[in-house]
């Protein structure tokens, strides 16, 4: 018996130190020392293509955020009050699409110079304590991988599980040609919107999808009769989609309208607190490329042909008087909450969504509003239908049109 126990406490021991061997020495991996001091993160999240971090900081000098497997991947983080981030914009930190495939661990480091002027460093534990403990991000198809951001590792620290995509069903970008069927949006003698945003989407999926980037649209050609309208939430819905596939854009295809019939333009609509570069380039391109114009529109407009709207407090009392009128649950709005459900509902926690299916079957639920992980969604107004310059320029030059959007896009996805 006492052979035997010995026997298999040695066969213990090498067990453990193969796996100690070829997690640190076979693969060159060398176990870095941590300090006690321990960093905790409040947020984690994911808007289009870029990982915030939000948590605390340690007093230490030089800090940065740090991949490890071997080799050493930086990056800036913005310290302020005892505690870091990586950007105060929900679309900017760290760009998942650039990390190559492998096993990275990640910790807040500080660097020093010893008394012979030689680099000292200090590696502190990242501990998620958001309720999002495993977070999977798919990056763009040309890239093809799969992230998986966990914890589950002997340091006990964040931790990011690159590998080859063998999913299909994950697309790059989702468009939405917004209306149709029963649904005809803006009409004007006779020309609905909702033709118009389907030739202009379908024309855009082409391009991009020729420019090797893959493409999924909310609803076919075709697809509604005139008694049927896409559901908004609940499978497959119109704001549900870019989620169930994992979609990192989405870009919403809508032509305004407006009793007064000068007013005219192009008008981007975007999420809260983001960078707006690529919004810039899309309206900047539509002026330019296709001949339109900047919105005349002063209304939530942040600069020139772009606009951000959230929910106000009068907002908010009129939709809590709906859902009263309506005999509904009120969802749980705030001024923190995107207005246009397309750029709210897509953009799970990071743009206030909030559909959480209290009022089924009234309005079928948003299974995705709590995600951590959200589509970076931009509502494209191209023109006003109800202005003759505006619905002109857009039947000769659709083509143009849709160039403006690719070649705006393609500075990011070519990034």
């Amino acid at each position: 018996m006492r052979k035997f126990l010995l026997g298999l406490l040695i066969l213990l021991l090498a067990f453990g130190g193969y796996i100690l061997y070829d997690k640190y020495v076979n693969r060159g991996i060398p176990k870095l020392m941590v300090e006690e001091e321990v960093v905790n993160i409040d947020e984690l999240f994911i808007y289009g293509n870029h990982l915030s971090l939000h948590g605390s900081s340690v007093d230490d000098e030089n800090l940065d955020l740090i991949l490890y497997n071997g080799d050493f991947i930086s990056y800036e983080i913005n310290l302020d009050d005892n505690s870091f981030s990586l950007s105060d914009k929900i679309n900017e930190g760290l760009d998942l699409e650039k990390i190559p495939v492998g096993t990275y661990y990640v910790f807040l480091r500080s660097s020093t110079k010893d008394e012979n002027d030689k680099d000292v460093y200090r590696y502190y534990i990242i501990k998620n304590n958001t309720n999002y403990k495993e977070t999977t991000y798919y990056t763009f198809s040309n890239v093809n991988n799969k992230i998986i951001i966990g914890m589950d590792n002997d340091y006990e620290t964040l931790m990011f599980d690159v590998s080859e995509n063998k999913d299909t069903d994950v697309y790059d970008v989702v468009i939405d040609p917004g209306h149709g069927g029963m649904d005809g949006g803006a009409n004007k003698n006779g020309k609905r919107e909702a033709d118009y945003t389907m030739k202009i989407a379908t024309n855009l999926e082409k391009k991009m999808e020729a420019n090797g980037i893959k493409v999924k649209l909310t609803r076919e050609e075709g697809q509604l009769n005139n008694n049927e309208t896409l559901p908004d939430y609940g499978p497959h819905g119109r704001a549900v989609t870019s989620h169930e596939v994992h979609a990192k854009y989405l870009f919403s295809i809508h032509l305004n309208s407006n009793s007064a019939s000068y007013v005219k333009g192009v008008e981007v609509y975007t999420a809260d607190k983001i960078n707006y570069d690529l919004a810039k380039a899309i309206v900047k391109n539509v002026v330019d490329l296709a001949g339109s114009s900047y919105s005349t529109n002063k209304i939530n407009r942040v600069s020139d042909g772009i606009y951000t709207r959230t929910f106000s407090d009068s907002d908010i009392s009129s939709s809590l008087a709906e859902y009263e009128r309506k005999n509904m649950n009120a969802y749980e709005i705030t001024t923190k909450s995107n207005y246009y459900y397309m750029i709210r509902e897509t953009g799970g926690i990071m743009t206030g969504a909030y559909v959480d299916g209290r009022n089924e079957p009234k309005i079928l639920g948003n299974p995705y509003y709590n995600s951590n992980v959200g589509t970076e969604a931009y509502l494209l107004e191209l023109g006003y239908l109800t202005n003759t310059d505006d619905l002109n320029n857009i039947d000769n030059n659709i083509d143009k049109y849709t160039d403006a959007i690719l070649n705006s896009f393609l500075t990011v996805f070519g990034e």
